[in-house]
């Protein structure tokens, strides 16, 4: 074009700076605003008139430019003129703005105290909660830290200290029994030789004198092997420590040789704590935890029952107390121990072992043998009780006949082929003048044992068909039972 506009945008911080010239194209913009009415020809001369009149038309190559010049240059007027406006407005904007962004930075002024409070508000929670775990975290420590020592202490009472004091109450009792019984039998070897050389001084003086002899009956005289309530002086040191002691138990093999441990002291509780030796030390009566080996409290040595029944644990770590009766279910061990020593405090007596019965400890299953009897109506109720022992037995021990008149001894301890289950060794006292051997030969594997339905239940099978007692004994069916009159 040949006249040129000068027109400078100059932006810095968002705003428009417009140059000298432009700022007098401002009323002019106005001015074309206001004749918007106008149609471009007449527009055209009153631009001229006005450039004419300004003193503004000195360049007479303006004045003189074609109507299409000014017409163009008029266009590009307008376009400069909505520019403008539009900086303008832009620089509104800007004002609003920085005026918006005063407003909010006098709100954040006037907000901070609140934020403040806010943020020792979230500080004291955090404080808290940090409080909190490591009180949580203390708390812990010291319950695992407790929790250490009382494992620790009972690791090392299971382990060292309850088998220690096991073994010392085991050997004092071993010490007090078996050194009294051995100064009795010193005492009797000399009060007999003592007896034999009065009779031979008696005699010789009788000869020499000729005395006529005279029929008077001797005099009875104290059994100087028992104090004078009957019971056996070998026991006198045991009862003197504890006089709940009621007796001793000793299993040997068959060379006599004691390679089961069980040589051990029997005691009794009150009825009223059947099962107070169960956890207690025969000696000093405090926590013990393989116990004592105990009489049943419905058997009785004063009254002499005729099954009397002991209790014992089984000592799996250590073979102590009644661990060996389970050794009873080999057939090889059985032959090898079939003779049980267990002397009361008022009789020395063997039992000969004719019964190996698993049963269940309690009725809990709804199938438990009621085995803890120690007196019977009669005859035939013993006998029906030593049919249904027989039957269960897993062993057939022909040899050992029983009769109405015998007493029995059962040994009872747990086992494991169910929870709570016991193993029971039962024998029959010897005789008086009976030999004491047992023929290995004739014990047999019972193929037809009665287990407890729980057993069967577990293992499977079914129980056997059984005749009862008085089928048995009425068809001969019983091998083992020797009526008195036949001695």
């Amino acid at each position: 074009m040949s006249h040129k506009k000068n027109k400078i945008h100059n932006k810095h911080d968002n705003k428009v700076i417009i140059s000298q010239d432009s700022i007098g194209k401002l009323d002019f913009c106005e001015q074309v605003d206001s004749n918007e009415q106008l149609d471009s020809n007449e527009q055209i001369n009153i631009d001229k008139d006005n450039k004419i009149e300004n003193g503004k038309s000195e360049d007479k190559e303006y004045l003189d430019r074609s109507d299409e010049d000014i017409k163009l240059d008029r266009i590009h007027d307008d376009e400069i003129c909505k520019e403008m406006e539009s900086d303008k407005t832009h620089d509104e904007i800007c004002n609003e703005v920085e005026s918006d962004k005063t407003n909010d930075d006098e709100t954040c002024e006037e907000k901070i105290p609140d934020i403040d409070s806010d943020d020792n508000k979230a500080k004291d929670n955090i404080h808290k909660k940090k409080n909190t775990k490591f009180k949580v975290y203390r708390a812990l420590r010291i319950l695992f830290t407790i929790a250490f020592f009382v494992f620790a202490f009972l690791f090392i009472n299971e382990v060292f200290i309850q088998p220690y004091k096991m073994r010392k109450y085991i050997n004092k009792a071993k010490e007090l029994y078996h050194t009294d019984h051995e100064l009795i039998l010193e005492n009797e070897q000399d009060d007999n030789n003592v007896d034999d050389e009065d009779t031979d001084s008696e005699n010789k003086i009788e000869d020499e004198l000729d005395i006529p002899e005279l029929d008077i009956s001797p005099t009875p005289t104290p059994d100087p092997n028992r104090d004078a309530q009957g019971r056996l002086k070998k026991f006198q040191k045991l009862i003197e420590m504890n006089e709940d002691v009621k007796g001793w138990i000793t299993i040997d093999n068959i060379n006599g040789k004691n390679d089961t441990k069980i040589d051990y002291v029997v005691v009794q509780s009150d009825a009223s704590d059947p099962e107070f030796y169960l956890h207690r030390s025969w000696m000093t009566k405090e926590y013990l935890k393989a116990g004592s080996l105990f009489l049943d409290y419905t058997s009785s040595v004063e009254n002499n029952s005729q099954n009397l029944i002991i209790h014992g644990h089984n000592m799996t770590s250590s073979d102590d107390m009644f661990h060996y009766l389970l050794k009873y279910n080999e057939m090889k061990f059985l032959k090898e121990h079939p003779i049980i020593s267990f002397d009361t405090i008022y009789e020395e007596a063997l039992w000969k072992v004719f019964a190996i019965v698993i049963t269940p400890g309690n009725n809990d299953r709804k199938d438990y043998f009621q085995y803890l009897r120690s007196d019977f109506k009669d005859g035939k109720d013993f006998l029906d009780f030593v049919y249904q022992l027989r039957i269960r037995s897993i062993y057939n021990i022909d040899d050992v006949d029983i009769n109405e008149n015998d007493q029995i001894l059962t040994l009872s301890t747990c086992s494991y082929e169910l929870s709570n289950y016991r193993t029971l060794v039962i024998a029959r006292k010897v005789r008086e003048g009976e030999d004491l051997s047992v023929d290995g030969d004739t014990i047999k594997k019972n193929k037809k044992v009665l287990y407890p339905a729980s057993f069967y239940k577990h293992y499977g099978g079914s129980a056997p068909e059984l005749p009862t007692f008085d089928e048995a004994l009425e068809n001969d069916l019983i091998p083992w039972y020797k009526p008195i009159d036949e001695d």
